[in-house]
């Protein structure tokens, strides 16, 4: 098959049988629920964190996020990729020693070189979206759509909002209540703005 005419759906099936054949499902939702908590909180804190210093400027927290999320989105990509291929490759060599048999252009092995692509990709962006999605409030203040306090409460809004939709998930996913999970999600947060809120006031007036 031409590669320049695969279509998309073919693409999604192929995806899904090799996702389903190295049962990696559970592993890519990990990679996914805990970047994009790391990364909403990273946008809290550098929100939260901009407010208590003065320094509520949108220029300021727009570069300092993206620089943030950037950095994140690289080293997840980059450490990812090799645990999961480091993994994957030790998986598949077992495989060989119980089998007798060499795999390297099997469908196993050309299924591992793609989860371990797949979870580098979702290890990078979950972050990266986690970063900048509550930051986009302020992307508008930037641009003189909106007022930087409406720009700040937006951006606590939809990190709160975004926190709740992950524990949902979890709770879906792991069969329990989803108001408990959105629960412990949005307490996380809360608990990370209280902290960030104690230790810049404590440098603030300690200086």
């Amino acid at each position: 098959m031409d590669s320049d005419s695969i279509p998309l759906s073919y693409v999604l099936r192929r995806a899904r049988y090799y996702i389903s054949l190295l049962k990696a499902g559970e592993i890519l939702r990990r990679y996914f629920i805990m970047n994009m908590f790391d990364g909403l909180l990273t946008s809290v804190g550098v929100v939260i964190g901009a407010r208590i210093s003065g320094a509520l400027n949108p220029k300021v927290i727009v570069s300092t996020v993206l620089g943030a999320s950037l950095a994140m989105g690289i080293s997840g990509f980059a450490g990812a990729f090799m645990t999961e291929r480091a993994e994957r490759i030790r998986e598949v060599k077992e495989l060989e020693r119980s089998l007798f048999t060499n795999l390297d252009n099997s469908v196993i092995s050309e299924a591992s070189r793609y989860v371990a692509f797949l979870a580098a990709i979702i290890d990078s962006l979950s972050p990266l979206l986690g970063s900048l999605i509550p930051s986009l409030p302020f992307f508008l203040s930037l641009m003189g759509l909106i007022g930087v306090p409406l720009a700040f409460l937006a951006s606590l809004i939809i990190a709160g909002c975004l926190l709740l939709g992950l524990g949902f998930y979890l709770g879906k996913v792991c069969g329990e209540s989803k108001l408990k999970y959105g629960a412990y999600m949005f307490l996380s947060g809360l608990a990370v703005a209280i902290l960030v809120t104690l230790i810049g006031g404590a440098i603030k007036w300690g200086g």
